[in-house]
């Protein structure tokens, strides 16, 4: 029998891996911030809006690609598992996670999981053989759900195995981590397919929740998480191109630092938004025609900004292509 903790913490945020990915850098030493992290790897341009504005919409993509990505990004090599339920090989892959969740902590490194104690990114950090838990750190932590049960892994409510832990780290060229960043977020706000038809991707997905709130259908906890997910990472959006516009000269600085500016707006119209449907979201309020129109007119707002901010990330594209 074995055990073993380390003091890896999940960084309390709205984008849950964002936060296990902040939170396990954090402890490798990594000294980039949450706002550079998301806006280096994409997430701060990101939207994804599913039927009924659900809950589900903000991790719903293809984890190993864009989360490797993520940490390819950063400057790390990583190792994942990933299974669902009724696959043929979930046995051995759950094996394979169990080893591999030991593997990293026994070497001081803390692993991101998914559905550890909510249907959201977490982070393990330990592990307890006698007791058969893992100690864990997710969205839920403040309530002190700090422990998954050995056989819970992969076997929460969304039935899905997920757990990465990053490796080796090389260094980066911050100029070509900030082109590679704006072309991503052209990437999502353009061309990212959505994982099914239930989803809605890019400048697109405003449409979409412009549709599900005109029609009724939002979901009121859907409705106010998507808002606050969004807002937090157009936030961030603003502030990582105002950073890296300092790594360019001329025209190309400028059009960026303009960009920042746009999302800067977008930021502004979903805090409008986030405030009159607040987090965890009111039936009542999005059945009052009037409040609804407000909040499609802020929509609407936010998607015209983003559209002008990635029109203008476009044409900096353009010049490198030349």
């Amino acid at each position: 029998m074995s055990s073993n903790l380390i003091d890896a913490h999940f960084v309390r945020c709205w984008n849950s891996f964002a936060g296990a990915l902040a939170g396990a850098l954090a402890f490798l030493g990594d000294k980039s911030d949450l706002e550079y992290q998301m806006g280096a790897t994409g997430f701060a341009f990101r939207i994804n809006i599913g039927d009924r504005v659900c809950p589900s919409s903000p991790t719903a993509f293809f984890w190993e690609h864009f989360l490797r990505r993520a940490l390819m990004v950063l400057g790390y090599d990583c190792r994942l598992v990933e299974a669902f339920e009724g696959n043929l090989f979930f046995k051995k892959r759950l094996a394979e996670a169990r080893a591999l969740i030991k593997e990293s902590i026994d070497s001081g490194a803390p692993v991101i999981g998914w559905d550890l104690d909510v249907a959201e990114f977490g982070i393990i950090r330990g592990y307890d053989d006698e007791s058969r838990e893992y100690q864990i750190e997710g969205v839920r932590a403040e309530e002190q759900v700090l422990t998954l049960p050995y056989d819970k892994l992969g076997a929460m409510s969304t039935k899905a195995l997920f757990v990465l832990t990053p490796t080796e780290k090389i260094e980066t060229d911050p100029i070509a981590v900030a082109k590679r960043s704006i072309r991503y977020a052209i990437f999502h706000a353009r061309t990212e397919a959505p994982i099914s038809k239930a989803y809605q991707t890019g400048l697109d997905a405003y449409g979409k929740w412009v549709e599900e709130l005109q029609r009724g259908r939002a979901d009121p906890l859907g409705n106010s998480y998507n808002a606050s997910v969004v807002l937090e990472a157009r936030v961030a959006a603003a502030k990582y191109l105002r950073e890296i516009a300092g790594h360019f000269a001329g025209t190309e600085s400028e059009l960026i630092a303009e960009a920042a500016s746009h999302y800067a707006r977008v930021a502004d119209a979903l805090l409008l938004f986030t405030g009159l449907f607040t987090f965890p979201g009111d039936a009542e309020v999005l059945r009052e025609e009037m409040e609804v129109r407000k909040g499609v007119g802020w929509l609407s707002q936010a998607r015209l900004e983003e559209a002008r901010a990635v029109e203008l990330l476009e044409r900096v594209c353009a010049g490198w292509e030349r």
